[in-house]
């Protein structure tokens, strides 16, 4: 029974008012197919059947397609349907090429990946207590206090040997100076430090890959002066070279954090050590099929001892981008830089060193210090943050005599004092009248405005076209310069005695 017949069929025993279950035993089909057709109005079953006619179009394509797909596996179905269209002037709707183009792939076996999968080889076992590996993982999880999610972030560092963890969670991200903290506390909680430590290209660490002379941020550069440990960094894009590290966050994530309630940062890493000791560490690890425990307890004095000891204080040190308008925020106050600073990859860093804002680079190079502001809402400037404007225009006044010559510096000069907004605008005319009449035309224009006290680029241009003309001059004083103006109306010529007229109220001009 063809699909309209069924679906004619069911609606109209629908309409007799029999039962789903009635109608299912007349028809001898199966249940599903009655429920698809029961509530189907006619416009939607048409809608369906146009869309069937349309794949059985599509199949006289199919040997086309087909061809396609084989040489070029990555090609998607927009892209089919566009050279159907292109090709066969075939439009064909989107989602119908979509399941076409699938069905072939399906039935074909050809998978949309073109590019060479990468091949793996199985990394040797390091050396007791020789390699770190440490990586950053954020997970959203319910405030039971606040009633809603928030955002924890965390570290994780696993022993490459024994596979033996430990970390620490935070209810904000971490900075350079939470990084330095987690290490001293994870070297305490091992009872040692090993050889190397491995971690990739975070901003917090890594300032520039620099062709492999890796440039760290200011307080991971401290600590690794301390320290005196090797470090190795993970090429970008590539987080298989640090397989190990990434299992164990992804073991964080999903067996500890996973539908855990949060009542507070203290209580939660309390309830992670728990863990580590009760699943994280006790679990046989996959690969191992040892518990990171008992490997640990024979890495344990493969370790090295600590070379210096955490300080008692680190400086505070955070991470901020600068805005376009050359400041930077902190504590719900805006503290400016020098001009300059602001792009769109600018971050710099801000140090607090007693009641002083000390602002540098991701290098250390100082760019700023200001006197910390306890108030709310204040701009913090001072005057050499402030653009020199007044520089920038006679810059822009020197060059323009440079191109027209000192017979233009008083004029200029004076429309520098009345015009000093429009002083751009202003000068692109006088160059362009020059360029247009001529620069002899344009000074003996100058001389007429001067004399009539008329210090405007426009009406210097009007007075220069005139000239050019041989025609009487008609300015328009006291007009108010227009930005980038073009275009000048001219105005009508009357003679005197018109005017004459009006003030005698004889008449009015017309």
């Amino acid at each position: 029974m063809k699909g309209w017949q069924m679906y004619s069929k069911i609606q109209a025993l629908k309409a007799q008012g029999f039962s789903m279950r009635q109608v299912t035993r007349i028809l001898r089909v199966s249940r599903n197919t009655i429920k698809k057709y029961w509530d189907m109005d006619p416009e939607t079953y048409a809608a369906t059947y146009k869309s069937a006619n349309r794949q059985t179009t599509l199949k006289a394509y199919e040997s086309i397609v087909l061809s396609w797909l084989q040489t070029y596996p990555c090609m998607t179905a927009a892209q089919v349907r566009d050279w159907l269209a292109e090709n066969y002037h075939l439009d064909a709707v989107e989602r119908t090429v979509r399941y076409f183009v699938a069905r072939i792939r399906e039935e074909h076996g050809i998978s949309k990946h073109s590019e060479p999968q990468r091949e793996y080889e199985a990394v040797e076992e390091l050396p007791m207590g020789y390699q770190l590996q440490l990586d950053f993982g954020q997970k959203n999880v319910f405030d039971v206090n606040r009633n809603r999610y928030i955002t924890l972030y965390f570290i994780v560092f696993t022993l490459s040997h024994s596979r033996y963890k430990w970390g620490v969670f935070q209810d904000r991200p971490f900075m350079s100076v939470d990084l330095v903290r987690a290490l001293y506390g994870c070297f305490s909680y091992i009872g040692g430090m090993p050889r190397q430590l491995v971690y990739d290209q975070d901003s917090i660490i890594v300032v520039s890959e620099n062709g492999g002379d890796i440039i760290h941020t200011q307080a991971f550069t401290a600590f690794l002066a301390e320290t005196k440990i090797d470090v190795r960094v993970c090429r970008k894009s590539d987080p298989e070279s640090k397989g190990l590290i990434e299992a164990s966050v992804k073991f964080v994530k999903g067996n500890f954090v996973q539908n855990r309630k949060y009542t507070g940062i203290e209580t939660w890493n309390q309830s992670f050590e728990k863990w580590l000791v009760r699943t994280g560490n006790k679990k046989e690890h996959g690969t191992t099929k040892r518990r990171p425990m008992d490997a640990f307890a024979e890495e344990q004095i493969h370790l090295l001892p600590l070379y210096g000891v955490a300080p008692a204080e680190i400086a505070e040190e955070m991470s901020r981008t600068v805005r376009p308008d050359n400041t930077v925020w902190y504590s719900m106050n805006r503290y400016a830089v020098p001009p300059g600073t602001y792009s769109k990859t600018k971050e710099v860093l801000l140090t607090i060193e007693g009641d002083k804002l000390l602002i540098t680079d991701r290098l250390g190079e100082l760019i700023d210090t200001h006197d910390i502001c306890y108030e709310k809402g204040r701009l913090l400037k001072f005057e050499r943050h402030r653009r020199k404007k007044s520089e920038k225009i006679m810059t822009r006044m020197e060059d323009t005599i440079a191109l027209l010559g000192e017979e233009f510096r008083g004029y200029l000069g004076i429309i520098v004092e009345q015009k000093p907004r429009y002083v751009k605008e202003q000068f692109d005319i006088v160059i362009n009248a020059c360029k247009k009449f001529g620069r002899e035309t344009v000074i003996e224009a100058m001389s007429y405005c001067q004399s009539l006290e008329l210090y405007s680029a426009n009406d210097l241009y009007s007075a220069s076209e005139m000239m050019n003309c041989n025609a009487p001059v008609q300015v328009q004083p006291n007009r108010l310069p227009v930005e980038n103006e073009r275009y000048h109306i001219p105005v009508q010529a009357r003679p005197l005695s018109v005017y004459a007229d009006v003030a005698a109220g004889i008449g009015v001009a017309q």
